[in-house]
């Protein structure tokens, strides 16, 4: 489990594909925590408020929410009994607090540091025992409850990242950013040792985390590395050892069971092999920021997204294994993107589109540069067509045959199955067609109708119908053939539709808006729609269609989601 924008993630450890999101929270949560029993999550968030909710159910009913600090959470802990939790941040007038979770009621003091509480942890057996570090790089520890102050360990000279209690409650160990590993006894809070051993991190050191049986601990530090130490003899038995460069910092880890996990900065979850510290078992990747970019390639059940931050990933559906696209791309937020044959077109506020080999996933330096930020490409056959603030771009092989002006400011573009027609969507709520004759865009027709800016299309796959989404919250369908508005009755949304899409059978609709919800529609029974209420936190930014069954949706909540349908 961990926190992602403004979600709680919970994932599977052994099948990642399995996942879920907890969007309950007012401000972005910062760390979230099982209860012992299972029962309960613990989770609190950037405005220091601490959400307690139901496992046990779907929807996850809300048990009690805190107003605890007057600022982040940035740790939090539960007793064994599950009864009590103590969380330390970045407070206003306090740096930590101790209650009981059902009423609110104080169960102590959580005082005695200078600067905000990096990370704190409760002894999971009794007596009862609370250990804080701090960026005061201090360590307190409390007694109770009610806990009270009882003494500081300054052996820390920067800052205190992480503290844990051992399974047992014997040790507690605290490691910081002075690249040392303190024990000490976990009833008295007395120092029993240090972990140095003849293989040192090099970098500060962010987190820890125990074996079950009390007697391993494994660290993750800025030196790129995580190592496994042997709490009685203090020796380091594992290292396992990352590309030295920035994005491989470790800043995260986790012992479950027999899984050993790391997190590096730039959120990618490392599967350890204790028996091969060389090479990791598996590598999940994906986005922290709002996922802007999606396409679906049938033909290697492959989806690949874009995000905010230019990233690109591609996912193997089947399996959940991710990879990354290299080199130098985008420098900016990718708007969209396309899979045209063995590339994937997208397009960027950089004022750019490109073309990249889907088989290498290696940015291959051609760049099309465009007068403004890129709005939208799409393609089909041999056609690929791309809007900018200004322009429309036609572009065949990989280059721009046409630059066509436009003085509606194109939000949209869609390319027919057989590449013959391209149609744009402009801010002045029209829908402009072009017939493709050659390597020239000639006027066919304009589609009115919509009362507010066109920032969606989609042709069916039969090339029969095109779909359009607008700020006026609306879902038109279009007679390509006719130009006659086929259907106009889908105004559900109740904000911008960002996003619409066919089934490969071309009789539903997909739509994805900024209300956060996502919406099936039936060509064959207009009245009949499916709602997917609040499939993604902030807004949903775009919808694909993996078969006549499945829905992919993306969004502000940097999350990929299927949807299984049936009408």
């Amino acid at each position: 489990m961990y926190t992602c924008g403004q979600s709680v993630v919970i994932r599977n450890i052994k099948n990642p594909l399995i996942a879920e999101t907890y969007d309950e929270h007012q401000r972005a949560p910062t760390v979230a925590r099982y209860s012992p029993s299972g029962y309960y999550i613990a989770s609190g968030d950037a405005s220091g408020t601490v959400r307690i909710w139901d496992t046990t159910q779907a929807t996850h009913p809300l048990k009690i929410e805190l107003p605890v600090l007057g600022g982040a959470v940035l740790d939090l802990a539960w007793s064994e009994d599950s009864k009590r939790i103590v969380v330390g941040g970045d407070g206003r007038d306090k740096y930590g607090h101790a209650f009981i979770w059902d009423s609110g009621a104080s169960v102590g003091e959580i005082g005695g540091h200078a600067k905000p509480i990096y990370s704190i942890d409760m002894k999971p057996s009794r007596p009862y025992r609370v250990a804080t570090g701090s960026e005061d790089m201090a360590i307190n520890f409390y007694a109770g409850p009610p806990f009270k102050y009882q003494h500081a360990m300054t052996e820390h000279t920067r800052f205190v990242n992480c503290v844990r209690f051992s399974p047992n409650g014997n040790t507690l160990a605290s490691v910081g950013s002075d690249k040392k590993i303190f024990l000490y006894d976990g009833k008295e809070g007395t120092k029993k040792g240090e972990l140095a051993g003849d293989s040192p991190h090099t970098g500060g050191i962010y987190a820890c985390s125990w074996s079950a049986d009390s007697s391993k601990l494994l660290t993750s530090s800025g030196d790129c590395s995580a190592k496994i130490w042997d709490v009685e003899s203090g020796a380091c038995v594992s290292t396992f050892q990352f590309p030295k460069e920035t994005n491989f910092h470790q800043v995260g880890c986790l012992w479950q069971n027999g899984y050993l996990l790391t997190v590096n900065l730039d959120g990618h979850i490392t599967y350890l092999d204790i028996n091969n510290p060389d090479k990791p078992i598996q590598v999940l990747k994906g986005h922290n920021k709002f996922v802007t970019g999606l396409a679906y390639d049938s033909k290697t059940s492959s989806i690949y997204s874009a995000s905010y931050d230019s990233v690109i990933t591609k996912w193997d559906i089947n399996t959940g294994e991710t990879w990354d696209f290299e080199g130098q791309g985008h420098k900016n937020k990718i708007e969209a993107a396309v899979v045209q044959g063995n590339n994937l077109i997208t397009g960027g506020m950089d004022d750019s589109i490109l073309v990249t080999p889907l088989d290498s996933r290696q940015y291959n330096g051609d760049v099309i540069a465009t007068d403004s930020p890129v709005s939208c490409v799409d393609a089909s056959a041999d056609v690929a067509a791309g809007v900018s603030m200004n322009n429309i771009y036609l572009i065949r092989n990989g280059r721009v045959v046409q630059t066509k002006p436009a003085g509606y400011n194109p939000k949209s573009v869609a390319v027919s199955p057989d590449g013959s027609i391209v149609a744009v969507g402009g801010e002045d709520n029209h829908i402009y067609l072009f017939d493709v004759a050659g390597d020239v865009l000639t006027d066919k027709h304009k589609l009115e109708g919509h009362r507010g800016g066109v920032v969606s299309l989609a042709f069916s796959p039969d090339g029969k119908w095109l779909a359009s989404g607008s700020k006026d919250r609306a879902v038109y369908v279009w007679n390509v053939n006719t130009y006659e508005l086929a259907q106009s009755g889908w105004k559900f949304h109740s904000a911008v539709v960002n996003s619409v899409a066919w089934s490969p059978d071309s009789l539903h609709v997909a739509s994805g808006s900024l209300d956060q919800n996502v919406f099936v529609w039936d060509l064959t029974n207009p009245r009949a729609r499916i709602n997917i209420k609040g499939a993604h936190r902030s807004g949903c930014n775009k919808v694909a269609w993996v078969d006549n069954n499945t829905v992919l949706s993306a969004g502000q909540d940097s999350c990929l989601k299927t949807w299984k349908i049936s009408f």
